[in-house]
């Protein structure tokens, strides 16, 4: 697959096939996706797999985040697609697996930026990485309205939330949303 071909069909998928996804797939994506850029090759980030008991359970914690999200998606959805988001929430499309991406912390405000960034980077491999391998994955950051729960459930306390992606095979094909324009700016 041409990478302009990935970044163009990769889609983001809110509904999986119940086929598990085998875990020697899911570390291949996971490892090459570390091979992201990062700040002064720091490479400050965890990949979390999570599948089986530890999936279910982090279900319910994710869950939550919703209630946080929901005056925003009053304002951007209408009753039909906030009830389908709500139950998004609940089961993250029936994906078989869950990805969670951290960084590592900083009290210095700058690495922190740039250990996040850097860990921003890892995430986007591992969406495109996935695609690539035929699996789907959504990049939900709502989870960062918990992110304390989230890292101390993970058994990372202090480390910082990137997002979250189910993964798994696609049972469906989204349509490809426009791209807005005015995003490139020539300065000179």
């Amino acid at each position: 697959m041409e990478l302009l071909q990935a970044l163009k069909e990769r889609r983001s998928i809110r509904k999986f096939k119940p086929d598990p996804v085998s875990r020697e797939l899911l570390d291949d994506v996971a490892q090459k996706a570390l091979w992201a850029p990062s700040g002064m090759n720091t490479q400050p980030w965890k990949v979390i797999i999570l599948t089986g008991e530890r999936k279910e359970r982090f279900l319910e914690i994710s869950g939550k985040a919703i209630t946080y999200l929901d005056a925003r998606l009053k304002e951007l959805f209408n009753d039909k697609m906030r009830s389908f988001i709500h139950g998004y929430f609940r089961d993250l499309g029936g994906a078989p697996a869950i990805v969670v991406v951290l960084a590592e912390a900083s009290d210095t405000e700058v690495y922190m930026l740039s250990n996040y960034e850097s860990a921003t980077a890892a995430m986007y491999n591992l969406l495109l990485l996935a695609h690539e391998a035929g699996l789907g994955t959504c990049w939900m950051t709502g989870q960062i309205w918990i992110e304390k729960e989230v890292v101390e459930f993970l058994g990372f306390p202090g480390w910082r939330l990137v997002g979250v992606t189910p993964i798994g095979y696609p049972n469906q094909t989204p349509p490809v949303p426009p791209r807005k324009d005015g995003a490139i700016v020539w300065q000179e």
